[in-house]
């Protein structure tokens, strides 16, 4: 027991490492620095990188060369595309549930946290995701709240190669559409503001990735009309 904690342990630190961009896309990482870093011995590394590589955050070769995966555009809009669906499901699943004030504060709550957390990319861009899960916690759903998890850690790591300082009030301004029409629980109202805010999210972060694929000389198929 003691063993799985630890890997699991070294688990979350290396993902959260890879979410925040300690270790950007592509970066090689070594088992024995990896060890040193977090003062064990290899093998819960080992069993951390084992489950990592499983979620797809990192690939290991034959040479057990372990490197972080990489990064498209076309994997953005097929993240987006599950995303819509699966956050238009949970505003509907929390509607019928009834949404008492307590959920509205909440996303109030979070709201402010996100003004307050300017300065820090990371912090601001796991907030954000923080607000948008609350109408998954409330949905009753539990296997909608597992993808959810799944899309989610995609869209931090996502928001933090492509977010930028410009983004920042378009953002708190489109949370407080969300939040407007869920204090008059106005459901239509509600989803229509959270697809404004997707949509214009997609298309920042299509635009910031396409430009990084660019200088590194990668293409992506055309976008299909949606």
């Amino acid at each position: 027991m003691k063993d799985d904690c630890l890997a699991s342990g070294v688990y979350a630190r290396i993902k959260t490492d890879i979410l925040s961009l300690v270790h950007p896309p592509g970066a090689i990482l070594q088992e024995r620095q990896l060890a040193e870093k977090f003062n064990v011995s290899r093998t819960p590394v080992r069993e951390a990188i084992q489950r990592l590589s499983q979620e797809g955050w990192l690939t290991v070769n034959a040479r057990r060369n372990i490197q972080v995966r990489d990064a498209s555009t076309l994997n953005l809009r097929k993240l987006f595309l599950a995303r819509r669906v699966l956050e238009d499901d949970a505003v509907d699943l929390a509607f019928a549930g009834g949404l008492d004030g307590t959920v509205v504060r909440r996303m109030r709550d979070l709201a402010n946290a996100m003004h307050k957390a300017r300065d820090d990319l990371f912090t601001f861009i796991t907030t954000d995701q923080s607000f948008h899960s609350t109408f998954f916690a409330v949905s009753g759903n539990e296997y909608l709240q597992k993808f959810w998890r799944c899309v989610s850690e995609d869209m931090i790591w996502f928001g933090m190669l492509a977010m930028d300082e410009q983004r920042y009030d378009d953002v708190l301004d489109e949370h407080g559409a969300i939040l407007g029409a869920l204090e008059k629980r106005r459901k239509s109202a509600v989803k229509a503001a959270i697809r404004a805010h997707l949509d214009s999210t997609e298309s920042i972060l299509i635009g910031k990735l396409h430009d990084k694929e660019c200088l590194r000389g990668v293409t992506s198929p055309p976008e299909r009309e949606r």
